[in-house]
C-alpha cells in the first residue's frame, strides 16, 4: 500500500521504528507552494585558532581574477569568484592571541568562560530569528583539540554570557542528526556492522519513488547516498579508534584522522541545511589534528612561531593551503546540495570563516572569508581592503541586517558595512 495521500507529508514517509530520519525538500510535500528564496536564509561560522603566514594574504585590493591567488589560496580556484577576503580588521574584545575564537562571535573581553556583560554571539542572535521553525535552534560544534582557541567550550555564547558546550564529534552529529531513537552504543554497533539509518525505510522509500517526479527522485538518491557516503567514513573512523598508530618511517597512515573528521563534519553541517533541521550553524575547527593527518610533527602553537626555522616556515605554508582545501570542501558540499526551489543549499547561506589572529602572535588586522549567495549583492570574489581597524562587529552587524534581522548594533560595532555591498 502506498504511504502517500493527496497531499504527503514529509511525516507520513517515516514509518521506522529505530530511526528518526529528516528528509530533503521534495516538491512532493510543496503542498502550500515553494518556500520564497529570498526569504531562506542559513548562516554557518567558522572559526581557525590561528593566522596564517603573511605571504598567505594578497598585497592589494581587487579582483582575484585581475590580481590572482597566493600560493596559501590556491586551493580555492575553482571557487575563486564566490569568495570574499576582508582585510584590516580589529575584534576590540581579542587580548590574547593564544585565544583565536573566544571572542570571535561576540566581541566582548572574557574573563576565562564567562564573557562580560552578558554579551550574546551572533550566530545565536541570527538563531532567534532565523530557526524558529526548525528541530534545532542551531548547531554548535565544537573539538577535543582547541588548541589556539582559548578556553572556550564552541563559538557560541548565549544571552547570559555563558559558553554553549559544542558537539565535539562528527559522531555524535550524525546521532543528532539521524539516530534520536538509538543510544550512541546502538548507533556504534549499526554502523560497524554496515547497516545504515536508511535500511528501515527501503520499502517505503520504493513505494514513494514510484510516485514521485524523476527531479526528486534525483534528490533522494543524493541525499542516500551522501548518508551512506558518512556512515563508511565514521566506520572507518570507530575501526580505527582503538588501533595504536604505527612508527611510519615517512608520511602518515592511512586511516582515520583530524582532516577527514573534518570533512565528515562538513558533510553533515551541508545534510542539516538541505533537511532544515537548522538554519544557524557554527564550527570551532580542530588544528593540532589536522596537522598530524599531514604529517607534521611540531605541535601546531610552536609551527605558529614560523621565524624560528625555515622548516617551520615551509610546514606552516603546507597547513594555510590545506585550511583552503577543507573550506573549499565545505563550499563544494554546499553547492551540491539542493533545496526546495531547485537552487543550491549554497544560494541562500551566508559563510563566515576566519580567526582573530593575523600572523604569527598579531591581532591586528585579521582577515575574514565571506562566501555564499545569502546575501545576493555582496562583493564577491575579491580581496577587499577595509579601512584600518575596521571593527569585526560591524561585519557581523552587516551579516545580520542582509539575513533579515531587524537590529541596528551589535557588540561594539560602530555602523553597518556598505562598502561589502554591490
Amino acid at each position: 500500500m502506498s504511504i502517500l495521500t493527496t497531499t504527503p507529508s514529509r511525516r507520513s514517509f517515516l514509518k521506522s521504528a529505530t530511526a528518526c530520519l529528516a528528509l530533503p525538500y521534495l516538491d512532493a510535500f510543496a503542498a502550500t507552494g515553494k518556500s520564497s528564496a529570498a526569504e531562506l536564509k542559513r548562516m554557518v561560522f567558522l572559526g581557525q585558532g590561528y593566522g596564517f603566514l603573511p605571504e598567505f594574504y594578497p598585497t592589494q585590493g581587487g579582483k582575484f581574477s585581475e590580481i590572482g591567488l597566493t600560493e596559501g589560496l590556491s586551493p580555492l580556484k575553482k571557487h575563486q569568484d564566490d569568495i570574499t577576503l576582508l582585510g584590516n580588521l580589529l575584534n576590540v574584545g581579542t587580548t590574547n592571541p593564544h585565544c583565536g575564537s573566544l571572542t570571535f562571535l561576540t566581541g566582548v573581553a572574557n574573563e576565562g568562560r564567562t564573557v562580560k556583560n552578558g554579551a550574546i554571539s551572533c550566530d545565536q542572535v541570527a538563531a532567534e530569528r532565523l530557526c524558529q521553525n526548525t528541530r534545532y535552534s542551531h548547531l554548535t560544534l565544537s573539538t577535543d583539540d582547541n588548541a589556539g582557541h582559548g578556553q572556550c567550550l564552541s563559538l557560541a555564547w548565549n544571552k547570559q554570557g555563558s559558553p554553549i558546550p559544542g558537539i565535539n564529534t562528527s559522531l555524535e552529529l550524525y546521532d543528532k542528526l539521524f539516530s534520536a531513537k538509538e543510544t550512541k552504543e546502538q548507533v556504534m554497533r549499526r554502523i560497524k556492522t554496515r547497516r545504515s539509518v536508511l535500511d528501515g525505510l527501503e520499502v517505503n522509500a520504493r513505494s514513494i519513488s514510484r510516485q514521485i517526479a524523476s527531479s526528486d527522485k534525483e534528490k533522494l538518491d543524493e541525499y542516500y547516498q551522501t548518508i551512506r557516503q558518512v556512515e563508511l567514513g565514521l566506520k572507518r573512523q570507530l575501526d580505527w579508534a582503538n588501533t595504536p598508530k604505527p612508527k611510519a618511517p615517512y608520511g602518515h597512515p592511512e586511516t582515520i584522522d583530524g582532516e577527514s573528521e573534518v570533512k565528515l563534519m562538513f558533510d553533515l553541517i551541508a545534510l542539516a541545511f538541505q533537511t532544515d533541521q537548522t538554519r544557524v550553524s557554527t564550527y570551532m575547527m580542530p588544528s593540532q589534528s589536522v596537522l598530524s593527518s599531514m604529517g607534521i610533527t611540531i605541535p601546531v602553537h610552536a609551527l605558529s612561531h614560523y621565524n624560528i626555522s625555515e622548516e617551520r616556515k615551509v610546514n606552516a605554508g603546507y597547513r594555510d593551503k590545506k585550511c583552503m582545501e577543507l573550506f573549499g570542501y565545505l563550499l563544494d558540499q554546499l553547492k551540491e546540495k539542493k533545496d526546495l526551489n531547485g537552487q543550491s543549499v549554497y544560494d541562500s547561506c551566508v559563510v563566515a570563516y576566519g580567526t582573530n589572529i593575523k600572523s604569527a602572535h598579531g591581532i591586528k588586522d585579521f582577515p575574514l572569508f565571506l562566501s555564499g549567495g545569502g546575501i545576493k549583492n555582496l562583493r564577491r570574489g575579491e580581496s577587499v581592503k577595509l579601512s584600518q581597524d575596521t571593527p569585526l562587529a560591524n561585519v557581523w552587524l552587516t551579516l545580520l541586517q542582509q539575513a533579515g534581522i531587524l537590529i541596528d548594533r551589535f557588540s561594539h560595532s560602530t555602523g553597518a558595512l556598505p562598502q561589502l555591498l554591490v
